[in-house]
C-alpha cells in the first residue's frame, strides 16, 4: 500500500503538471521543508486569475473532485464561483484530500504569499512552498490547538536549517 505522503505528492505533481499557479501551505509545506510532522491533505492557496481557475477546474474535474463533508448528500462538484473567492473549498479527489484556499489568515492571498515562499523541485517542475518563518508566524497567531502543538517541531526545524 502506498503511503499517504506519496499520494499527496502525486496530487502535487498533478497540480504542477496542469500548470496551476499555487503556493503550498499547511502541514505538507512544513514536511516539504523537513519538519517531522504528519498531515493528511494538501493545502494550497491558488491564484484566482481566470486562466488559472480554468486550469484548476480542468484538473479537479479530471480527478473527480467533490466537496468533502456532505454526509448523506449527493456529491457536489467543484464550484468555479467558490474557487474565485477568498474562501475555502475542501475536496476529496482520486489522489486524496485537497484544500483550495482563496486566502489564509490575515487575508493573505496568492500574490501576498509568493514573496514569502521558496521554490522546491518536484520532478521536472517546482512547487512554491510557504516559508517556515511565515508558517511559524501564522501558527503562533492561531488559536487552534493543533497549530499550537505543531509550533515546537516547526521552530526546531527552522533552527536546524539556520
Amino acid at each position: 500500500m502506498a503511503s499517504k505522503t506519496a499520494g499527496l505528492t502525486n496530487l502535487l505533481t498533478e497540480l504542477v503538471a496542469a500548470n496551476v499557479e499555487f503556493v503550498l501551505v499547511g502541514g505538507l509545506a512544513a514536511v516539504a521543508q523537513g519538519a517531522p510532522i504528519s498531515t493528511v491533505d494538501v493545502d494550497i492557496v491558488h491564484a484566482r486569475s481566470e486562466d488559472n481557475l480554468d486550469r484548476l477546474m480542468t484538473l479537479l474535474t479530471a480527478l473527480h473532485a467533490q466537496y468533502r463533508g456532505r454526509l448523506g448528500a449527493d456529491p457536489l462538484p467543484p464550484s468555479r464561483d467558490a474557487l474565485a473567492g477568498p474562501g475555502h473549498s475542501l475536496f476529496q479527489t482520486d489522489l486524496g484530500p485537497l484544500d483550495c484556499l482563496g486566502a489564509i489568515e490575515q487575508g493573505l492571498d496568492y500574490a501576498a504569499l509568493v514573496p514569502r515562499s521558496v521554490g522546491i523541485a518536484l520532478g521536472p517542475g517546482r512547487v512554491m512552498v510557504l516559508g517556515l518563518e511565515t508558517l511559524i508566524e501564522l501558527k503562533r497567531q492561531s488559536s487552534q490547538r493543533k497549530d499550537q502543538l505543531m509550533l515546537p517541531a516547526l521552530e526546531a526545524t527552522l533552527a536546524r536549517r539556520k
